[in-house]
């Protein structure tokens, strides 16, 4: 086999392997969004639980103070029973009282039905505070683990690039313009291994005198379809191994 192709071979394996972490780089950012709108999303029903707290809050104070109001006018009315000189004007703060006790009751029925609700939302908000805590925690542990994959990848991917550039000195200038060339083309793969009587790189059928040409590797073969150079490998890896 001619030592070119082995090292464009070798040289694919390294580019196809800088492509992949180049890619899983990219993809950090999006991951890091999901988990960013996934913690939006808990703070904001937390928010939303708090503020139903303070609107029965607002509610209960509302409630109380016309409850006292209330209180104080019975209070005064029954003084005033006391005081009056008519029959008419004792019917008229009887009644008085009678509506005002009345509105007491209520009043009293809708402070419990208040607290019964606020007990219910505090419960509430407790099991969305444990859960948006438990996210909390969950999100800086998964960002620490993002940056530190990143920073990973990036180490790969110089350790890649200065292998990359000992391997692509060895490879002859003009298969290398051309391995280049196709690279850029065909979303970074430039060499296709052989699949069984396929082209790895579209799929393609390759026929069978060229697959028995590939096998001999004594000359630069292309598919007929994607353009790519094609590799048989006798030992069975696949490009990016590793």
């Amino acid at each position: 086999m001619i030592e070119g192709l082995v090292r464009l071979f070798k040289l694919q394996n390294i580019d196809k392997a800088i492509l992949d972490r180049e890619q899983l780089i990219q993809e950090i950012p999006q991951r890091m969004a999901r988990l960013e709108e996934e913690l939006a999303r808990r703070r904001e029903e937390l928010e939303e639980v708090q503020q139903r707290i303070t609107e029965d809050h607002n509610k209960e104070l509302a409630v109380d103070k016309m409850l006292q109001e209330t209180k104080i006018r019975i209070t005064r009315h029954k003084k005033q029973l006391l005081m009056v000189k008519t029959n008419k004007e004792y019917a008229a703060l009887l009644k008085e009282i009678s509506t005002e006790e009345a509105s007491i009751e209520r009043l009293e029925e809708e402070m419990l039905e208040i607290l019964d609700e606020k007990e219910g939302i505090e419960e509430e908000q407790q099991e969305v505070q444990n859960e948006f805590e438990r996210m909390q925690e969950r999100f800086e542990r998964d960002k620490k683990a993002l940056e530190e994959k990143e920073e990973l990848f990036r180490g790969e991917i110089e350790e890649r690039k200065q292998e990359r550039t000992r391997v692509a000195a060895e490879v002859e200038k003009q298969l290398m313009k051309r391995y280049e060339k196709i690279r850029r083309a065909r979303d970074g793969i430039a060499v296709a291994q052989i699949q069984g009587e396929n082209c790895g790189g579209c799929f393609t059928t390759i026929p069978p005198q060229v697959i028995n040409e590939a096998k001999r590797g004594d000359k630069i073969l292309t598919c007929e379809s994607c353009g790519r150079i094609l590799f048989y490998n006798k030992e069975g890896g696949n490009i990016g191994e590793g």
